[in-house]
């Protein structure tokens, strides 16, 4: 999964050189967390909306005519944003994304081609590249089986006991649950009746230790 195919294109920018007042409004009027900074066609910073919110939050709690003058004639963008933020590149994956997500502690990262922008990703666009995979919005069941450290799974045979049964798999992941190590084999399936078909890979040896039914 390749983050330019996942990416949002043409994303909104500002300079660095606005006013912090006037990107304040862009965020009201678009809804988004984060704006790209860009000056000259080059990525310059990252402004997010928690931290010009917070600035006007402290002109309000002040009170003070200058404080409101300043941040509605003065105050700009570069006062404000990230400086060299963290990026993707646009032949990065989404694993990528969220291996850097957790790393440091982002929801939203610009996409890069060698210097110049071509897109942004965020937490949203991953969640919603992985609602696909999973097929939330169809009617898919799932099953997640767990095995020892030293056993190995044969997916090939796992998918055609599946098929027997009646079963047509829509996706496999392989995870280890964080502190044990324990392996686990998540699997999305379709099927006409999915508990027949959880029942014969049960049958097969398989442990299974989660059933979803569709909704």
């Amino acid at each position: 999964m390749i983050i330019k195919n996942w990416m949002q294109t043409d994303p909104l920018t500002i300079e660095s050189d606005m006013l912090a007042s006037e990107a304040m409004t862009l965020f009201d009027k678009h809804h988004l967390p984060f704006i790209a900074v860009v000056d000259d066609g080059r990525l310059r910073g990252l402004l997010a909306r928690r931290d010009i919110r917070e600035a006007a939050s402290c002109v309000t709690a002040a009170q003070s005519i200058h404080e409101l003058r300043f941040f509605n004639t003065q105050l700009k963008v570069k006062d404000l944003m990230v400086r060299k933020p963290e990026t993707l590149s646009i032949n990065d994956t989404v694993e990528t994304a969220l291996i850097k997500g957790k790393k440091f502690g982002r929801s939203f990262f610009p996409v890069m081609e060698g210097e110049k922008l071509r897109g942004t990703v965020s937490d949203i666009d991953i969640y919603t590249s992985l609602y696909q995979i999973l097929g939330a919005d169809e009617k898919i069941g799932g099953i997640s089986l767990e095995y020892d450290h030293e056993d190995e799974i044969s997916v090939k045979e796992l998918v055609a006991d599946i098929d027997a049964a009646g079963g047509s798999v829509y996706s496999i992941f392989r995870m280890r649950k964080p502190k044990s190590g324990q392996k686990r084999l998540l699997l999305r399936f379709k099927a006409e009746n999915h508990k027949k078909v959880a029942e014969a890979v049960k049958a097969q040896g398989y442990r299974i230790v989660e059933m979803v039914a569709p909704e």
